[in-house]
């Protein structure tokens, strides 16, 4: 049965790309090592970079620096009127270093959504909400938090939740505030201007997913396209809406919600269920809820939203973080 295609809503899309990378088979005289070279457009932007070993090239592209200086936000439908001069840029730029040996292959395509959580809501919290919820689906171990290991001491921190679906893409759920000010600090530039409260949800799609899009046609001229941009954006959409959040997170916050009932039918205590299951709360309105339940249950005026919103601020739980998934929703169009 052939898969429904997913709808995109150009005029409300965000999602953007930002890395795109490529291999290359060298060959003949071609087989030689070279250092990371920048690729540098025009307007003098570096916006990727090329280095080959044991005869591969390997080729990043990172396409919103190729209009902008920074990549706060992803390289977006409305921009993609450019993807043919960079594409031609890089192609020109690659015949320079390697002759007419152009046959690139795609390995992976970073494509995310950046913008602020809602409400109150914190980036740890919306971290912590799709970590607990893709525990029991992910194929592969799910990092919370990457530093330092101890074979590589100056490996630069790095604060983000990981979901992989092995072979076919990874989920990167990162607060881009902080990513940003730590970069900037490295080199001693200012970090005033940086804006708070962002969160990246990222997808990198990789093996199979690739051949599903582009089929056997992955040279950097067949994925750098118009029409291609869009269908990346699709699969974001698809894999956010149906796998992230239909499978995962609606699952668990309906589990955490159950879980919450029992736990109140037997303490007869919100306040010990709230001391006791607190980890079952990765939003407020999964209290609420099975506040609302249990006074059904016991026959109780139905204060929930009230009483939610007093353990809330008392106990500093967490808020917004659903309100802020349905936004990142919106935002796939």
């Amino acid at each position: 049965m052939k898969e429904r295609k997913t709808r995109v809503n150009r005029n409300k899309v965000k999602i953007g790309l930002d890395t795109c990378e490529f291999e290359m088979a060298l060959t003949g005289r071609n087989m030689k090592d070279l250092q990371e070279m920048p690729l540098i457009n025009a307007q003098g932007r570096q916006y990727g970079s090329v280095e080959a070993s044991k005869g591969k090239a390997t080729i990043k592209l990172n396409l919103p620096r190729f209009v902008r200086d920074n990549n706060i936000h992803p390289y977006s439908l409305t921009e993609s009127i450019c993807i043919e001069i960079i594409r031609n840029d890089c192609e020109a730029q690659l015949k320079q270093i390697f002759g007419n040996n152009m046959n690139t292959q795609v390995t992976k395509i970073e494509v995310n959504i950046t913008q602020p959580v809602s409400g109150n809501a914190t980036q740890s919290d919306v971290q912590s909400l799709f970590h607990h919820a893709a525990l029991p689906h992910a194929s592969g171990d799910i990092s919370v938090f990457i530093g330092p290991s101890k074979k590589c001491y100056l490996k630069d921190e790095d604060h983000s939740t990981r979901i992989p679906r092995k072979h076919y893409w990874y989920a990167k759920i990162y607060d881009k505030t902080q990513d940003i000010i730590d970069k900037r600090r490295k080199f001693n530039l200012p970090v005033d201007d940086v804006p708070q409260g962002l969160l990246r949800v990222e997808i990198v799609l990789i093996d199979r997913t690739l051949t599903k899009l582009f089929g056997s046609k992955k040279t950097l001229s067949d994925v750098l396209t118009q029409k291609n941009l869009l269908e990346i954006l699709r699969e974001y959409k698809r894999i956010f809406c149906e796998e992230l959040v239909d499978k995962m997170i609606k699952p668990y916050l309906n589990a955490c919600t159950e879980k919450l009932v029992e736990s109140l039918t037997e303490t007869e205590n919100p306040i010990k269920t709230i001391a006791k299951e607190r980890e079952l709360i990765p939003d407020i309105e999964v209290l609420k809820k099975a506040l609302s339940r249990y006074m059904k249950i016991r026959g109780k005026t139905n204060n929930a939203a009230r009483d939610a919103k007093r353990y809330a601020e008392q106990y500093d739980l967490p808020v917004d973080c659903i309100m802020t998934i349905k936004g990142f929703k919106i935002s796939c169009g």
